[in-house]
């Protein structure tokens, strides 16, 4: 048996063993690259959307005549949000677009003292440059976010994406205090972490979800029927 008989079976081992390898690197691009994916863009048509303020300024969509609001206490910078975010697009686009329910969204400053803050007070100065644009804000914040740690930059990238002026954001940005009211209301219901999600039956006051405090989208859609049926 000559030398290189002798090695090829190792040599051929070896190369098993380096396309598994490589097969696994790139298994682990594709989940990261697609779980990057998923804010790529914004995913939620929010133009038929009526869009109002509550009367201490919280941001909400849907038909005002609908039964149930859900009400979310989010922070852009939260990963947990981010990640229940694709859950709060379903439960809009099969609910809040098709006026069965509302969606209310509370902003709570949790993860970084200075940056969650930001990012709530350029939310609501988008909508206080251009009517009607929080959602939209509120889209490219969590993509930001998303993608990489929120910077002194992440102010630049997201008056870009809004096609925005960058210095008159910043300047609205000093007496935007929207995101204060909402901790205040934050604090009266002792919330503490995000997501934390409420509901409120018509104009009622906010209740405990029976779900916890992110309930899945089968479980919102149980709460949307609840809620019809009751209105019966």
């Amino acid at each position: 048996m000559t030398e290189k008989s002798k090695t090829s079976p190792q040599r051929a081992k070896l190369m098993i063993g380096a396309i598994i390898v490589v097969a696994a690197i790139v298994a682990v691009i594709f989940v990261v690259l697609s779980s990057q994916s998923s804010f790529s863009e914004v995913a939620v048509d929010y133009s038929a959307i009526p869009q109002a303020r509550q009367a201490d300024g919280g941001f909400v969509l849907g038909d005002p005549d609908a039964p149930l609001t859900v009400v979310a206490f989010e922070d852009f910078l939260c990963p947990a949000c981010q990640r229940y975010k694709p859950t709060v697009e379903k439960y809009i686009e099969t609910y809040v677009a098709t006026g069965k329910a509302r969606f209310e969204y509370r902003m709570l400053p949790v993860v970084h003292p200075g940056y969650s803050r930001l990012a709530a007070q350029l939310a609501e100065c988008a909508d206080t440059l251009r009517s009607e644009s929080f959602w939209e804000a509120h889209d490219v914040l969590f993509q930001i976010a998303s993608a990489r740690a929120f910077s002194d930059s992440s102010s630049r990238s997201f008056a870009d994406m809004m096609n925005m002026s960058y210095p008159e954001l910043l300047q609205c940005t000093q007496d935007a205090a929207q995101v204060n009211t909402d901790l205040r209301l934050a604090q009266q219901h002792n919330v503490t972490g995000t997501p934390t999600v409420f509901v409120r039956y018509g104009d009622g006051p906010l209740q405990v979800s029976r779900f916890g405090q992110h309930p899945t989208f089968e479980q919102l859609g149980t709460l949307v029927a609840e809620a019809e049926f009751a209105r019966r």
